[in-house]
């Protein structure tokens, strides 16, 4: 099959990268569209029986199922029983190898990125355990309506009629009313429109990327893609199961469920699409140096340790043997090679083979940061520090730029505030690289909702049409039991640069609630009425 990945930059400074290289034709394992695998009953079996080989395995080895998921993240709850069922864990070096996954205050662009990397060990772990050379994972399109339903081949928890052979796949803490084909994925969710179109890769001022930014600490929103579908599905899959979230609704158990795989190859497969198409670009792309900084340590499936930088990772679509197959096929000319690695960094030009050293050359370990996190100047411009309580059923809002009318003095919803008082104003916006943020912080609440929420921007009393971002429902859960890891500040930022450029006061920040699930003839469900609480609201301008 000859395939080629490209990422199509438009600036002149940029023409030197490309987000995946020209890769050379290869013969190997396709990943399929999960209809399209799930008619294969060699390819459910193969992928069924590794499943089970993998979760057989004792959990400090390497290739068990329990060392990969841990490798996203875990909780002591799930730690605890493992201990007493394996003593060999007491030496496996989990601050090393667990809890790996950027949800924990990295740079938003990593998500994307080390989740390719992560995907990319996994399946070759996986495909070992199969026993089958030509195995690859299969991936859940619900960009299309016709797999907006739950993947029938995750969903039994028996394979026969006795209840007796168990489905390797199943995971009992899933949003149950899904599972049983009750409910489907929302078209607002699947098709995540504003996503697809992004023009580019890394955030713009005033304009959000497809993968995020590189600034460290999730300085300003996360990613297009991490947004929707990425958070939105984790919630729909997980819901609550039993008074506590479901698997895939908290990060730190959302690996451990088989159905977490498919979604994720979706996801890289939405961001090979995406790169292939037209007119995209990284934006306004980092230094060459940031490619290759603090590399990730990752377990390949023979036990080699792995030192994966950003570039590896980026690259490993293009040059490693397995495809999504001839629909991403981009025609010549082959866009011009990355700019040199830095001293030390890997390659990701030698296709990775098993019991091979797949990355070329390792680059020395490091820490997450190797430089010291970026802070930009920041000066607040306006705050309302009422808490604002939002729910499926009902939106939040608060006002800023004018007093509040007097009907409205007695709602909860709304804080009074000066009409003499400046709000948004700032001089520092004439510095075309300086960014409005919207901040929400002190997000709470107790299990994960049945909706999700967008976050408006109105100008002067008319409604946008448009959400500044979606409340990342799915992050926050890490700022609950995290094992090994310290409390987080839950709040969120969203540029608001170019609304508050164009628009005018009063502003009134809107949190309304939109369904993740549908019924099968598309009614909303929001059958939960749980809270999520901001404890404040505050414009700030950076720069």
């Amino acid at each position: 099959m000859q395939t080629r990945r490209r990422f199509i930059g438009t600036a002149t400074a940029l023409a030197a990268l490309s987000l995946a290289p020209a890769r050379a034709a290869v013969a190997g394992p396709v990943r399929m569209s999960l209809p399209a695998f799930a008619s294969d009953a060699t390819r459910v079996a193969a992928l069924r029986n590794g499943i089970a080989a993998m979760k057989a395995l004792p959990a400090s080895d390497h290739r068990s199922y329990f060392f990969q998921a841990a490798t996203h993240a875990y909780s002591d709850a799930l730690l605890k029983p493992e201990l007493k069922r394996d003593p060999g864990l007491k030496t496996v070096d989990r601050g090393k190898y667990w809890n790996q996954c950027p949800h924990f205050g990295q740079c938003s662009a990593d998500f994307v990125i080390w989740h390719r990397a992560y995907l990319h060990f996994f399946e070759r772990t996986l495909r070992a355990a199969t026993g089958d050379e030509s195995f690859a994972l299969p991936y859940w399109d619900y960009t299309v309506a016709e797999q907006r339903t739950f993947p029938e081949i995750y969903a039994p928890e028996f394979l026969d009629d006795k209840s007796k052979l168990r489905n390797p796949l199943f995971h009992p803490n899933r949003e149950k009313a899904f599972t049983r084909g009750l409910l489907e994925i929302s078209a607002l969710v699947g098709q995540a429109e504003k996503t697809v179109g992004a023009a580019t890769f890394f955030h713009e001022v005033g304009a959000p990327g497809f993968g995020g930014d590189d600034l460290d600490e999730d300085r300003t929103q996360v990613g297009l893609l991490e947004q929707r579908p990425h958070n939105d599905i984790h919630l729909a899959v997980g819901g609550v199961i039993n008074s506590a979230n479901g698997a895939m609704a908290e990060i730190t158990t959302a690996a451990f469920d088989p159905v977490f795989w498919v979604h994720h190859a979706n996801i890289d497969r939405m961001w090979a699409a995406w790169a292939a198409q037209p007119g995209k670009s990284w934006g306004k792309a980092p230094a060459p140096e940031w490619f290759d900084e603090a590399p990730w340590t990752f377990i390949d499936a023979d036990g080699s340790e792995m030192k994966v930088s950003r570039r590896d990772a980026i690259g490993l679509l293009a040059a490693y043997d397995v495809d999504y197959g001839p629909q991403l096929a981009v025609p010549e000319p082959s866009p011009p090679p990355p700019p040199a690695a830095a001293s030390g960094g890997g390659s990701a030009a030698t296709p990775p083979r098993v019991g091979a050293s797949p990355l070329g050359g390792a680059a020395p370990a490091g820490r997450r940061h190797a430089r010291a996190p970026r802070r930009p100047a920041e000066r607040e411009l306006a705050a309302d520090r009422t808490p604002m309580t939002v729910t499926p059923h009902n939106a939040g809002h608060r006002l800023f730029g004018e007093a509040v009318p007097a009907a409205a003095r007695n709602g909860a919803s709304y804080a009074t505030r000066s009409a003499a008082q400046p709000t948004l104003d700032a001089p520092e916006l004439s510095d075309p690289d300086a960014k409005v943020l919207l901040e929400l912080s002190g997000i709470s609440f107790g299990l994960v909702p049945s909706s999700g929420f967008a976050v408006y921007l109105d100008c002067a009393g008319r409604p946008a049409s448009d959400p500044v971002g979606l409340i990342d429902i799915f992050g926050a859960t890490h700022h609950r039991a995290m094992a090994g890891m310290g409390p987080m500040k839950a709040a969120q930022r969203f540029d608001v640069t170019a609304i508050v450029r164009q628009g005018s006061s009063p502003f009134t920040v809107r949190v309304e609630p939109y369904d993740l699930l549908v019924t099968r003839d598309g009614k909303p469900t929001r059958g939960r009425a749980d809270a999520v609480q901001i404890a404040a609201v505050r414009f700030v301008v950076i720069g």
